[in-house]
Order: C-alpha cells, then structure tokens, then sequence
C-alpha cells in the first residue's frame, strides 16, 4: 500500500521528537491516514516508555530514591534500570540498618559498591568496638571479647576483672588543657596494652575509666603487673599528685555477665574514692554485702519517693535575744512501710555515691514549696526555709533553672528559699561556684555556706562571693565547755561575719552556757535542741501560731 511523503514525514519528526525532545513530542493520529494509524499508536507507546524511564532516570539521579516514578510493567525497555533503583532502595535500607547497629547487614551485588559499601561496614563495626583516641577497646567492643575469652576459660585459668580511674581527672583538665588530659590518657592505654598477655584485654570504658580482664597465678601476681602507682612516670605537671584507684574482683564464676563483673570491680574501686592511703582494693564478703545493700537501697528509692516515704522536718533557727523563730531548715527523715525512722546518717552519704541525692534534694524543695504555698493561701505566718543541696548540683547545668521552675510551679517567691551547701563543696570548683553562687543571689535566693570552719575555710573566698550566710558547724559545740580556743575561734568567726555583713548562725547548740556565749557574741540565729528538735510540719504550725498569739497578745 502506498504511503504518502507528508505522513510519513510527519512520523519520521515525531519519532525524532521521542528520542531527542520526548517532552514536547506530539502526534494527532486522527490526521494521518487511517493505515498509519497503528504505527502511529506503537510510536506513541514508545513515547510512553521513554518518558516513563527519563522520569524513573531523574528522580534516581537527584536521590528521590524511596518517591521515585516507578514505570508500568509493561514497560520493556527498564528492566536494567529497574534493577538499579531496587538496588539502590535496598543500599539505604542496609545503611539504616547499620547507623542503627546492625552490623551484620552486608551488600551482595553491584560489584565494585558492594565491596565499598562491605568495607565501610567492616570499619564501622571496628570505630564501634574501639575508643578513638586511645584505641584499646570501648564498653560494648571490651564486653563481647570479655565474654568470649571467659566462655572459653580453662578450668586452671583464673581471670582477674580490674577497674583503673584516675583520681580527680575533672580538675586536672580544668587546671591544665585538655591536650595534657588526652596526653596522660594515651599514656595509660599504652601501658596497659604493654601489660596485658595474650587471653588478655584493655579497654577505656569511660572518660577516665580503664578496665582489664587479666589473668594470673593469685592477686600478687596482678597488683604487681597493673597497679599503675608502682610503674612508670606518667606525664603529670610537676608537683601535680596524681593517683590512680583501682579496684579488683577474683572471678569464681566465668558465667557471671561481664557487665556485672565490671559493675563489682567498679564498686569496689570506688569504695576507696575518699582514702588517699589506698591505691586498690579487692572485691571482698563484707564488699559484698554492701553492695547489695546499696542496690536494695536504689531499688527502692523510687517506690519510696512516690509513696512519699521521704518526710521533711523543719528546725527553727531562732533569734536568741528574743526566741523568736526567724527561719527555718528543711530536714528529711526517711520513713519506710513498715520500720521505725531512718535518720540522714545512715542514707546520704549511700545516696551522694549513687547519684539519688540530686532527685532527693528536689524533693524536699517540692515539699518546702508544697508547705509555704498552704500557709501563704491561708494567710499564716511564714518563714524563710534553708533546704540543703548535694555538691552534685554545682556541676549540673540545669540546677537553677530546674530550682526555679520548681518555685514559680508553686507560686513561691524565691525571697523564702534559702540553698544550703557544705563548706566543703564550695572549694571544689571555685570557677563554676562563684557562677552558681552569683545566679542564685541574682535570682533572689539566699545562700548559706553550712558547716563553715570544718574545711578550707577562706575569708578571701568570703570577700569575693556574694553568700548571706555562714553557719558555724556544730563541732565547734562538742567541747565548748572545756576548750577555751574553741570558745576563741566562735568569737572570731562572729566577728567576722559583722564585719563582712553577713548572718551568722550557730547550728548544734544545746545548754543555756553556749546560748549565752552566743548572746553576748551577737549571733544572729542559733539552731539546736536547746531551743527546738526538728519539727513535723503540724508541729512547726503550732509553734509559728503560737508565736504569733504571743505577738498579738504582747
């Protein structure tokens, strides 16, 4: 059949258009001659298919990988290019797979991204096992080769898990740079690479934390290869007296995991934080117990501060001229389902270690809040509370801000908040402290420095940073009758105080003697049984409204 030269001129521009220019192609098959009609639809499908896998070919390439333009099944020209973007969905699958921790996942075709993509995987899974800056092993890489070289331990072998950390390592950093820190880092791992025998391994658990799994004839034979004290110069700035504590546990039972195995030699290092005389020490019965004791406390803490087991007593720090109660300072007793009292003695010092003291402060201040915003609502008389705050707190950046979001929850002026800290805790940080300190008396916040003359007391420290309050320790009572320097020493302090203008209160007084040595010393405020125990807070309303009838009456 013959064909006319126009038509098929026209078919020839449109197939051009398909291959050169698909997106402006266009064919009005009801204008060419009804023989060319099929032709002209197989060319329009064309058309469809190359469009189809130009779009497929865009998204691909701009990385719409997942919301690509898949084209129609009956589409026979993308096979291959089908191939590619399952190829590539299945690529980001994998990775998503790995950024998560699979590192199992491995990609078996695309040949030459196959083996990149295999090798990445393999250094993945090697940074992930391994500290960067020092290269021993990190917590997760230490505890898989650990569990690996026990479940594989002779029965004649006897494994050994040490916990090394280098005592005050913050101040050593603060004080120095932390290139001198990352110096005495690298030098440590490198040591305890050079002692670990084979079966043996090291790693960096923490910021200044090492650990060892080592094995040994007895603990003699340990202590002699791993306590670091007794090896090397390290690369301390001169007169700088740096130690490390290390704490070791004799495994009997390989089966034991060894999360809970560095959890005893870890404990058992930090048992001997405060005794500068000793550089080790070893996981014993009597450790033991303790340990369980400690768990058993942290189990229940949290039962105990939503059961509001925790009570707060308030003790009057009273005017001594007068008696009346100016303020007061929060307490907490800790008081259990069934038991008798547990007084602070026995819990904070178990609750400073574990890190449950900083929860407990902020309990007692909800409960101060809770107290002053009943007696404001019903118009009672209201005094200024002293809650005590851990050291913890001056090294947590959201201390203030959590402090008075509590206040301003409950409406409370932060005029009737006084924090409390130790003397001791003051000197620890005295940068950081001196911020702290500024922002609470900025805010509004009184501020007292508990316990003073117990430890570094600095009267340039007392010149310089803006506290209200200095509280003579109640040690300073326990000889007062029969020390003539102590009486001495109370004097100065007060003396002090006036000329620093700052309150002065004497906490632990209990006989007429002491009071009136106070009086004639002008005290501000005294704290102690002579005037009042500590107060549940039906008894302090008593107390506070009978004040106030006698202030009316008077």
């Amino acid at each position: 059949m013959a064909t006319h030269p126009e038509t098929n001129t026209t078919l020839f521009a449109y197939l051009q258009k398909i291959l050169y220019d698909p997106q402006n192609a266009s064919l009005e098959i009801d204008a060419l001659p009804s023989s060319q009609h099929d032709l002209a639809k197989g060319l329009k499908l064309l058309l469809q298919f190359v469009l189809e896998n130009k779009d497929l070919c865009e998204d691909i390439s701009s990385g719409k990988i997942s919301t690509a333009r898949v084209p129609s099944r009956t589409n026979p020209f993308v096979g291959p290019l089908k191939n590619v973007h399952h190829t590539l969905q299945h690529l980001i699958w994998l990775m998503d797979e790995v950024a998560a921790g699979d590192y199992q996942q491995r990609l078996q075709v695309m040949g030459e991204v196959s083996v990149s993509f295999n090798n990445m995987v393999n250094c993945l899974v090697d940074l992930s096992l391994h500290d960067r800056l020092t290269g021993l092993f990190n917590s997760d890489g230490f505890s898989s080769k650990a569990k690996e070289l026990l479940s594989n331990a002779k029965p004649t072998e006897h494994y050994f898990m040490i916990i090394i950390n280098i005592n005050d390592f913050r101040h050593y950093n603060a004080v120095y740079d932390s290139s001198r820190g990352d110096e005495l880092l690298i030098s440590v791992a490198k040591y305890l690479r050079n002692c670990c025998h084979e079966g043996e391994i090291c790693a960096r658990l923490h910021v200044d934390n090492f650990a060892c799994l080592a094995k040994g004839k007895d603990l003699e034979d340990i202590t002699a290869r791993f306590i670091l004290n007794n090896h090397g110069k390290w690369p301390y700035p001169p007169n700088h007296a740096m130690l490390f504590r290390h704490g070791i546990y004799a495994i009997q039972d390989v089966t034991i995991p060894v999360r809970q195995l560095i959890e005893y030699a870890a404990y058992t290092a930090n048992s001997i934080k405060n005794n500068g005389s000793l550089s080790y020490a070893v996981f014993t019965p009597a450790l033991a117990k303790q340990y369980k004791l400690e768990n058993n406390v942290m189990k229940t803490f949290s039962k105990a501060i939503a059961s509001c087991a925790f009570k707060t007593y308030y003790q009057p720090k009273v005017d001594p001229a007068t008696g009346k109660i100016i303020s007061c300072e929060a307490l907490v007793r800790w008081l259990p389902p069934q038991g008798s009292l547990i007084m602070p003695s026995q819990f904070i010092n178990l609750f400073e270690t574990t890190g449950l003291i900083t929860a407990l402060d902020f309990y007692v201040v909800n409960q101060v809040c809770t107290m002053l915003r009943k007696r404001l609502d019903a118009h009672l008389p209201v005094t200024q509370i002293a809650v005590n705050f851990s050291r913890a707190h001056l090294h947590s950046r959201d201390f203030i801000a959590n402090l008075l979001k509590t206040l301003n929850k409950h409406q409370i002026d932060p005029h009737y908040l006084q924090v409390e800290i130790t003397e001791t805790a003051f000197f620890e940080d005295i940068t950081t402290t001196q911020k702290i300190v500024k922002e609470l008396h900025e805010s509004g916040i009184t501020i007292a420095m508990d316990d003073f003359g117990s430890g570094y007391s600095s009267l340039n420290f007392l010149k310089n940073i803006p506290i209200d309050v200095i509280k003579i320790d109640k040690l300073f009572f326990d000889n007062f009758a029969e020390e003539e320097r102590t009486r001495l020493l109370i004097s100065d302090i007060l003396s002090i105080a006036h000329h620093l203008n700052l309150t002065a209160v004497a906490e632990g007084v209990e006989t007429k003697e002491e009071v009136d040595f106070l009086i004639k010393g002008k005290c501000d405020l005294i704290q102690g049984y002579y005037f009042y125990k500590p107060l549940t807070e039906e008894q302090l309303n008593i107390a506070l409204q009978n004040q106030a009838t006698r202030s009316v009456i008077q």
